[in-house]
């Protein structure tokens, strides 16, 4: 949702984020910072990035992030790395994960564990 943010200046995402405990991972960091346009872009976007608790992925979770990614082949789908990374995560801490996309929705279907934050209208 973050970077649907970032793109539209949804208000209603920014109340959300203002209102609720949010926290993002690496792999969010990630995908945000490779947008940047040029130096000023990727200062404002650090600044935007670090109002955000941070959430680490131990070393020992890599396996999981890989045989998540097996189940979900082997079920037929092909999800990008990184959302399967933040899937992860999410399904390690505990806590809801934050998308539109709607391949998490399939996502939940192979790994139920998975809870999806549910936007308010």
């Amino acid at each position: 949702m973050l970077i649907d943010y970032k793109r539209t200046r949804d208000a209603k995402l920014k109340r959300l984020f203002a209102s609720l405990p949010v926290a993002i991972c690496g792999a969010t960091r990630a995908e945000l910072l490779h947008g940047a346009r040029n130096p000023g872009n990727l200062q404002k976007l650090l600044r935007f990035l670090n109002a955000f608790q941070q959430v680490t992925l131990p070393d020992a979770m890599w396996d999981t992030v890989g045989d998540n990614l097996a189940a979900l082949r082997a079920a037929g789908l092909t999800i990008p790395f990184a959302d399967v990374v933040i899937i992860t995560v999410g399904i390690g801490n505990g806590v809801e994960v934050w998308a539109r996309d709607r391949h998490f929705k399939d996502v939940q279907k192979v790994l139920p564990a998975l809870q999806l934050f549910q936007e308010p209208p």
